[in-house]
């Protein structure tokens, strides 16, 4: 299976959860992914209402899409079933 990955530095229209009525949209550079609380997250460097830049870190589970459209921002992998890069997380 081939995995597909986005890349650093690219810039990504991202569309989540926003806790309103309406999605939140992002517009910005991917800068990496974290953890907020147990919970991954995703982070952009985007500009605030005010025109001042900021990150914005999206949950994982507020995700509804990543848009994207020129091919070089995404790279193609092969998945390996490799033990040591799998991730737990025991709470």
């Amino acid at each position: 299976m081939e995995m597909i990955e986005i890349r650093k530095g690219g810039k990504y229209t991202v569309v989540s959860n926003s806790g309103n009525d309406k999605p939140l949209i992002t517009k910005g550079e991917f800068v990496g992914y974290t953890i907020i609380g147990e919970e991954g997250a995703v982070c952009f460097r985007t500009v605030g209402d005010d025109g001042k830049p900021i990150l914005r870190l999206i949950p994982v589970s507020n995700l509804i899409s990543i848009e994207f459209s020129e091919d070089d921002l995404v790279t193609t992998k092969k998945a390996e079933n490799n033990d040591k890069d799998k991730t737990t997380y025991i709470s």
